[in-house]
């Protein structure tokens, strides 16, 4: 099962934009480990923290805010990745998929965001494309199904949808029953260099990748700029692999975007002085030109609206937690406390079992060398060194000893039973249960005053034949 759905995700790739991101909506994710619940004061909404996790890639965990909001039962990502994007006409939207979900910023001084939809991390569907109509407030979505291969086709008006506040909010949309006549408008999009771009045309200049020659440099490109002005080309740099490259509307500046020792470099072309400016070291992943001055892009570090000499430099998504939840850390522990050692696994399991009815998060790694082979016993997970070691001094007071060992393997870590989180009110229980066979299982229920439990946040995962709860 879990190889034939990575090859039917595999046979779609070609259609989606990856920027590389620890996890994106085109990845299989195997399941989520929540943690670290808040409640809002009006009592409606609960937050918390979910971590993404793959046994395929132990090495690779992405973390985000989610809500629930009990009154309308929607959950909304409080802080997402921009994967892709499309800008309408009027250049006053951007439309941005992440891997949970669709959302629409409004591209003012102040940018706000609403989430059109929640996308499960462990869907089987992906936004295949989307974007906006020429002469109305109108949106199309295209759905690809990788478990039936499908693609599905919606409209939605967008015309009464309100940005408040200044976390993102959600709206319900309304699909369209009739087809849209008007004609699809998004600014162009560059973003992946292909054999076709590698080479634009500025004014009085070509500037385009020529491979390099000899073995050592297969692979290798030298970027070269050639002038009406001069009779030799000039190479700019060389040993490069190109990644983007964009040219603005009027030919006069442009974006480029490389792969070079060891490292992505992104410059602009400085058309005057036939030379490269330095933006940053990071990659540029995709970008849309405004006017021939003003871009919007994605970055390594997330989506921008610049100006080519930088004098405008506006993060979009720098997206603003609510109070009550604004102290979520999206950090991952660096450091635990090996407080035991067990020769056998049930006396491993009855040292867990002490110090998780204790509140610790613990957990056991087996461990073997020539002298001996058992279980250690590891408490905790902590962000610095010194948080480690008053940890350590409380546990000497239960008569454990203890020794600081770094988290060299952050999936198997999160891929542990943590002690229940519990939030109590107006004679209410809100807590975090986890499971476990192989892989965990989180959900969030709601204990009323009469034991009965409802699902506030189901699980999330790709495991397949799990049990029932």
């Amino acid at each position: 099962m879990r190889l034939q759905k990575i090859l039917l995700i595999l046979s779609t790739l070609t259609l989606f934009f990856n920027n590389n991101c620890a996890f994106s909506q085109d990845d299989f994710i195997q399941f989520t480990r929540y943690d670290q619940l808040h409640r809002s004061l009006d009592g409606n909404k609960f937050a918390f923290r979910c971590i993404l996790l793959d046994e395929a890639r132990p090495e690779q965990l992405y973390s985000n805010v989610l809500l629930k909001d009990l009154a309308s039962d929607q959950l909304i990502c409080l802080n997402p990745k921009p994967e892709r994007f499309a800008i309408s006409k009027d250049k006053k939207y951007v439309l941005f998929s992440s891997i949970y979900g669709l959302y629409l910023s409004f591209l003012e001084t102040q940018s706000k965001t609403v989430q059109l939809f929640f996308r499960s991390p462990t869907a089987s569907w992906v936004f295949q494309d989307f974007g906006f109509y020429q002469d109305m407030a109108m949106i199309y979505v295209n759905r690809f199904d990788n478990n039936s291969m499908e693609t599905f086709r919606e409209n939605y008006p967008i015309g009464d949808v309100k940005f408040t506040g200044q976390s993102i909010s959600s709206v319900e949309l309304k699909k369209l029953k009739k087809p849209v006549k008007s004609a699809q408008f998004n600014l162009p999009v560059a973003d992946v260099i292909n054999k076709k771009d590698y080479s634009v045309k500025l004014k009085n200049h070509v500037i385009k990748f020529a491979a390099e020659t000899g073995r050592k440099n297969i692979g290798n490109y030298q970027l070269i700029s050639e002038s009406n002005k001069t009779s030799s080309p000039t190479v700019l740099f060389k040993n490069c692999r190109p990644r983007l490259m964009s040219v603005n509307p009027n030919n006069s500046g442009i974006i480029i975007s490389v792969f070079k020792d060891g490292g992505h470099i992104t410059y602009r072309f400085n058309l005057n002085k036939n030379k490269l400016a330095l933006i940053e070291n990071k990659r540029y992943l995709s970008i849309s030109w405004l006017d021939e001055s003003c871009y919007t892009c994605i970055t390594e570090d997330g989506m921008f609206l610049r100006s080519i000499d930088l004098t405008i430099n506006r993060k979009l998504d720098n997206f603003v937690l609510p109070d009550w939840c604004k102290n979520t850390n999206l950090n991952f522990p660096k450091y635990e406390l090996q407080v035991g050692f067990a020769g056998k696994r049930d006396q491993a399991n009855k040292m867990v079992t002490q110090l998780r009815q204790s509140g610790y998060h613990v957990r056991m790694e087996f461990f073997q060398n020539k002298s001996r082979q058992g279980y250690q016993i590891r408490v905790g997970g902590y962000h610095s060194r010194n948080q480690a070691q008053t940890a350590g001094k409380e546990l000497e007071k239960g008569n454990y000893q203890f020794r600081i060992n770094e988290i060299n393997n952050l999936y198997e870590y999160f891929n542990t039973v943590s002690p229940i989180e519990k939030i109590s009110f107006n004679g209410k229980n809100a807590k975090i249960e986890y499971k476990k066979n192989l892989y965990l299982r989180s959900r969030i229920v709601l204990v009323n005053k009469n034991r009965k439990i409802e699902i506030i946040v189901n699980e999330m995962n790709n495991i397949p034949e799990r049990s029932r709860w």
